[in-house]
């Protein structure tokens, strides 16, 4: 017996434990204070909703049912009035009511079993002399913010977890709580991270142009400056909390990378319009490269100072843009940090459409020697003296564009790859939501943005810039000289437009 059962002589006897007969009204009083435990708890955390109804019942019993009609009218006309007079505060008290009855009906209800089968809830382990038991811990949700496309919530980590263990479970918690997308993203604050549901997709549709000129041009709901635009955010599109997509232009280079038909034109003319005011005012120069021969960026050449084809003039235009660039530093030198765009010195904006066909695909060997060293020098410095570069690319591979680091704004729109997510928004960029590679092709312009010192990509959508809108924008925004031409010789028919030569296209 001791060599079958180890160092037991014997081998245990299973034993009942005693029973202890319960009276009926003790189990009665502790099933009356457990609930009633319950419903102060309730009545603790949801003093909005209970207090609520308490006022309904009261005036309902005081004043009878027309009374009680004739205070919800008082109330939504109230509503009505409070937000046509001071809508600001009325949306956040909208949608911080609707965040509590979202938390009250949809996730405290869930997120217990929830966080069981997602493994985010901790077990600990209970025992005494009679049985093992297990004690369980869950995240609690700290804070709730909804608005009409997404609720965020604010919830504590447990000890021992971590950011990367909840973006884990993105997927499992969509579905467990019938949302179209999750995401996880650390807070500020250590311990802490937001988790993002999308209810409805706000860039669903197409973003119709902006308007520029209007009487709130800026996007701000206040009156504008007077300024013609705001070059550190420029007004592109949407993002998908619903505001203004606003891409800062002064003092950064912009990477736009995309598959075919991923919408990098949209992204381009999108700036390029959001310019337009600038443009015309004389703050702003575009120079332009279009690799392509021109089919692309040709129909706003009236907006362009500078307007190059072929690889020859390419090279000729970035050369001069490094002059201007060493001339303008040596005057800004221990005068400013940042130059300021003047008319005298505008802002120049170098676009290149395809600015792989400048890196990879050039043969002759003195122009690609000229190439490669006039874009680094624009990269690695030309922010501070006002000249700045916005280039487009469909492969982001390393040995296709070897600089493309020295972007500190970059803009990742549908791929086809899954790695190239993290070659254009940098390391982890995927794992932290930005899934550009699961863009659907019926839906151009959409992407994910990613600035130098933010934490995590922003899903965007740029405006759908037209035919018949880029030819409104090149007679509307030309340059200074170009304008006086069309001063002088008048619009002409409907279509026509000057060329930066001043010669009639």
């Amino acid at each position: 017996m001791a060599q079958i059962n180890g160092s037991r002589p014997f081998p245990e006897v299973p034993t009942r434990h005693p029973t202890v007969d319960v009276p009926l009204w003790m189990l009665l009083v502790g099933l009356a204070g457990k609930m009633l435990v319950h419903l102060v708890v309730f009545l603790a955390r949801h003093p909005v909703p209970v207090g609520l109804l308490l006022a309904v019942l009261v005036v309902r019993e005081r004043f009878g049912l027309t009374g009680l009609s004739l205070g919800v009218a008082g109330l939504l006309l109230v509503a009505v009035v409070w937000r046509l007079i001071h809508r600001r505060s009325f949306t956040w008290l909208a949608r911080w009511l609707r965040g509590r009855w979202r938390l009250l009906v949809i996730y405290r209800w869930r997120w217990r079993p929830v966080m069981v089968h997602t493994g985010l809830a901790i077990r600990m382990p209970t025992s005494n002399a009679e049985r093992v038991s297990f004690a369980e811990t869950f995240p609690r949700i700290r804070q709730v913010r909804c608005d009409r496309w997404a609720d965020r919530l604010r919830v504590e980590l447990l000890y021992g977890q971590t950011p990367e263990q909840w973006a884990e479970q993105a997927e499992a918690l969509r579905h467990a709580f019938r949302a179209r997308s999750c995401r996880v993203r650390p807070d500020r604050k250590v311990g802490f991270v937001w988790v993002e549901f999308t209810r409805r997709d706000p860039l669903a549709d197409p973003v119709p142009p902006l308007d520029l000129d209007g009487p709130d041009a800026d996007g701000d709901g206040g009156d504008d400056d007077g300024s013609p635009v705001d070059l550190s955010g420029l007004p592109v599109g949407r993002r998908e909390d619903g505001e203004l997509w606003r891409l800062p232009v002064r003092g950064a280079h912009v990477l736009i990378a995309g598959a075919t038909g991923a919408g990098k034109g949209s992204v381009i003319w999108s700036t390029i319009r959001g310019l337009g005011p600038a443009v015309r005012a004389g703050l702003v120069e575009l120079w332009v490269c279009d690799p392509k021969g021109g089919m692309e960026l040709a129909f706003g050449q009236a907006m362009f100072t500078r307007f190059a084809t072929d690889t020859d003039s390419i090279a000729d235009l970035l050369d001069d843009a490094v002059t201007v660039m060493r001339k303008r530093a040596a005057r800004l030198r221990g005068v400013a940090r940042l130059h300021t765009p003047t008319v005298g010195e505008p802002l120049i904006v170098v676009i290149v459409d395809e600015i792989a066909s400048l890196t990879s695909y050039v043969t002759d060997r003195e122009l690609k020697r000229r190439l490669a060293a006039s874009l680094p020098l624009l990269l690695s410095q030309g922010r501070a003296p006002g000249v700045v570069v916005v280039g487009a690319v469909q492969d982001p591979r390393k040995e296709v564009l070897p600089f493309r680091d020295l972007f500190p704004v970059r803009v990742a729109l549908r791929m086809t790859e899954t790695d190239q997510v993290d070659l254009v928004l940098g390391d982890g960029a995927r794992d932290r939501g930005a899934r550009a590679d699961e863009i659907s092709e019926d839906m151009p312009g959409v992407g994910y943005v990613l600035l130098d010192g933010q934490a995590d990509p922003v899903r965007v959508r740029a405006c759908w810039v037209d035919d018949a809108e880029i030819a409104r924008m090149a007679r509307r925004y030309p340059v200074p000289a170009v304008a006086e031409l069309i001063d002088v010789v008048g619009s002409g028919p409907d279509g026509w437009t000057p060329d930066v030569d001043g010669q009639a296209a």
